[in-house]
């Protein structure tokens, strides 16, 4: 009977300390569950909580409206102005507000914009009839024409050279650049091209850069001396479209017919083919601080380009716009873009049958898409 009860007593000892044990590992299990949840949750509220990267998308979309066509665009960063050419006005939007906040008036057919350096004048390429071509100056505080200054036959690329206070006028049918003195606003020289002048771009040091589409070449201009310095040939790029510069790294940038995105070293001139671009492509700007290449085409598609060396741009992203929207500029220290474009319809008035059935501009639809991130 005594060994029987010791034998019950140990059984029911082990079998205690068995459910102890097991309940233990139950316990301790149970707590590593919950931890395991509780960590999830918490990483899951982390990575919530972390800012990620947003893609670029369509910020805003202003509909300013009004009749005609539109030339060139510039921004004035500062100042948060856009200058938008209207045929025979320029639009001033400000930036913040996305309202139009002035025009200047009594053009006939405005194309590109430059402004000075001393926050004073700004100076519009007017085509006029076609035979005759105008800069035409306005004061930028009462946004009033001041000055018409003569240029060679249908002028539009415009640009500003700061190091020399001068204004290089670009004629396409006059194969020119008119070059106008800043400081008495009149014409300084004329320089013979080698052919129809397209986008031009200036350094720093104001040096004045611009494309001859139908030789493909590139064409260097010393602004201070009033001469050609050197023509470089763009081969195996054919038909370049739009103009960019990286600054530091002596960069130009511009895309070819074969949709090739070429680098051209803006000292000696050589070339390089660092990547690829959609068809149709039309303005092209460089944001140096992200190292980004915005390039706009006439589908309505924004693409985005990283510099990943100085021999190759990929792709990061494209943006839907919206069809016709191949007009842009960035803004140099923000990754923002602004694109202008209309809707398009079926032209009503009496007209060519090739015309009445050219996309024609919806009056009233015309819009500016900011897409940023």
């Amino acid at each position: 009977m005594c060994i029987f009860k010791e034998v019950f007593q140990n059984s029911m000892m082990n079998c205690c300390h068995l459910r102890i044990g097991t309940l233990a590992i139950r316990s301790i299990m149970l707590s590593l569950v919950v931890l395991s949840i509780q960590s999830l949750l918490l990483s899951s509220f982390v990575c919530a909580a972390t800012p990620t990267h947003h893609a670029f998308h369509i910020q805003e979309q202003w509909n300013v409206g009004g009749a005609g066509g539109w030339g060139h665009l510039l921004l004035n960063a500062p100042a948060h102005q856009l200058y938008i050419s209207r045929a025979n006005r320029i639009m001033v939007v400000d930036t913040e507000t996305g309202k139009v906040t002035g025009e200047v008036e009594g053009l006939t057919s405005a194309r590109g914009i430059a402004l000075d350096s001393a926050g004073k004048f700004g100076y519009v390429t007017d085509l006029t009839d076609g035979t005759a071509g105008f800069v035409r100056v306005f004061d930028r505080s009462s946004l009033k024409l001041v000055a018409s200054i003569p240029t060679g036959a249908d002028p539009d690329a415009i640009v500003f050279a700061p190091a020399s206070s001068a204004i290089l006028a670009f004629n396409t049918r006059g194969h020119s650049a008119t070059l106008i003195d800043t400081a008495t606003n009149e014409v300084a020289a004329t320089i013979p091209l080698p052919g129809r002048p397209a986008h031009a771009i200036v350094d720093s040091a104001g040096t004045v850069f611009v494309t001859i589409p139908s030789l493909a070449v590139i064409v260097r201009i010393d602004a201070a001396s009033k001469k050609i310095t050197a023509s470089w040939p763009l081969a195996p790029c054919t038909g370049p479209s739009g103009l960019a510069i990286d600054t530091a790294r002596r960069q130009l940038l511009t895309t070819c017919e074969d949709h090739r995105l070429i680098a051209i070293n803006a000292d000696t001139g050589h070339v390089s083919s660092i990547g690829q671009v959609p068809a149709g492509t039309g303005d092209i700007d460089f944001v140096p601080k992200q190292n980004l290449l915005f390039v706009a085409d006439v589908d309505g598609t924004l693409s985005i380009l990283h510099r990943e060396s100085p021999t190759r741009y990929v792709r990061l992203e494209q943006v839907k716009t919206q069809p016709g929207a191949r007009t842009m500029i960035a803004n140099p220290q923000d990754p923002k873009a602004y694109l202008v474009t209309s809707k398009y319809g079926q032209n009503t008035a009496a007209t060519s049958e090739e015309l009445k059935f050219r996309p024609t501009p919806v009056p009233g639809t015309f819009s500016v898409i900011v897409v940023g991130r």
